[in-house]
């Protein structure tokens, strides 16, 4: 408490050299004093900062839970080792401040860092030390992946779901998977087997269809949109996620054309739209995209190549 009130002044007293000086600064100098104070009043110097060097020149920080109770004195030892990077030629600095220790986030904005992004137990920030050149810290991810899947059965019926997305397609039926967002680690099946129970894979004749890229989506991220062809695997008995949907089936393909909708219909009740018809054409008769899980880098990791192919006839 004391220690806060003692900050308090001390940035009241800056903002007044500030505004009559604006290139002093006598922070620094007031935050060391008031760490040296905090050690002797009992409290002793903040947990060291975790570091590593990157490849790339930079260094990855983390703050420690334990320092949660130490935000100014924190912020002190940061300036120390900020100039210590400087004087070592490094480059960009990547801070990573646990949810315990988010008071610390303003401490370091104040040092020139800036928000990259966050998640629910942490939040990034980075800084780029040279100052004759613009950084080059990568943005981070700014694409969102959707997934439609044209599942077919042993007799080539394919898989639709009934659903109401918005008010004109109430009670249209739409390919599997095309409402949420893939989460990470989920293959272009999870959705599918999420939302109806039926296993299906992209092997023995499954691939990407087609890709759909789209710019300006929430939070000003990209979309993408992939639709593949999947094969259902073992039991075809439709086990239908109710929170999600008014109804799936498996629906053979002319009756699939005989349900389209014009575009300029007013509702889509028991419809299927033309985009989705020609998505089902070109996977059921159309050139497709095969993916195989192929080793990567990471040991352990595998990833998956998409390559294309011909036709089958």
């Amino acid at each position: 408490m004391v220690a806060d009130l003692l900050l308090a002044k001390l940035r009241e007293l800056q903002a007044t050299v500030e505004s009559t000086e604006p290139e002093a600064s006598i922070l620094p100098t007031c935050l060391s004093l008031l760490d040296q104070l905090g050690t002797v009043l009992g409290g002793g110097g903040p947990p060291p900062l975790t570091t590593r060097e990157d490849r790339y020149g930079g260094v990855e920080i983390e703050v420690p839970i334990s320092a949660a109770d130490t935000p100014h004195a924190l912020g002190v030892e940061l300036s120390r080792r900020i100039e210590q990077w400087a004087a070592a030629g490094k480059r960009g600095l990547w801070l990573k401040i646990p949810l315990e220790c988010a008071a610390f986030a303003g401490s370091a904005a104040a040092q020139g860092f800036q928000f990259h992004h966050a998640k629910p137990e942490y939040v990034e920030m980075t800084r780029w030390l040279p100052t004759d050149q613009p950084s080059p810290l990568p943005a981070y991810a700014f694409t969102q992946v959707g997934v439609g899947g044209v599942v077919v059965n042993s007799a080539g019926h394919v898989l639709m779901e009934r659903v109401s997305p918005t008010a004109k397609m109430q009670g249209s039926w739409k390919l599997p998977g095309g409402r949420g967002l893939a989460d990470p680690g989920e293959d272009f099946a999870d959705t599918v087997r999420e939302e109806t129970g039926i296993a299906a894979s992209l092997s023995n004749g499954g691939g990407v269809v087609s890709l759909r890229h789209s710019h300006g989506f929430r939070f000003g991220v990209g979309d993408l949109y992939v639709v593949v062809k999947l094969v259902c695997e073992g039991s075809e008995e439709i086990q239908m996620n109710e929170r999600e949907l008014a109804g799936a089936r498996w629906v053979p393909w002319e009756e699939v054309r005989a349900m389209v909708a014009p575009a300029s219909a007013e509702s889509f009740d028991g419809k299927v739209s033309q985009t989705n018809l020609d998505f089902i054409s070109s996977a059921l008769s159309g050139a497709l995209i095969a993916g195989t899980p192929t080793p990567s880098s990471r040991p352990g990791v595998s990833s998956m190549v998409y390559t294309a192919r011909a036709a089958e006839t």
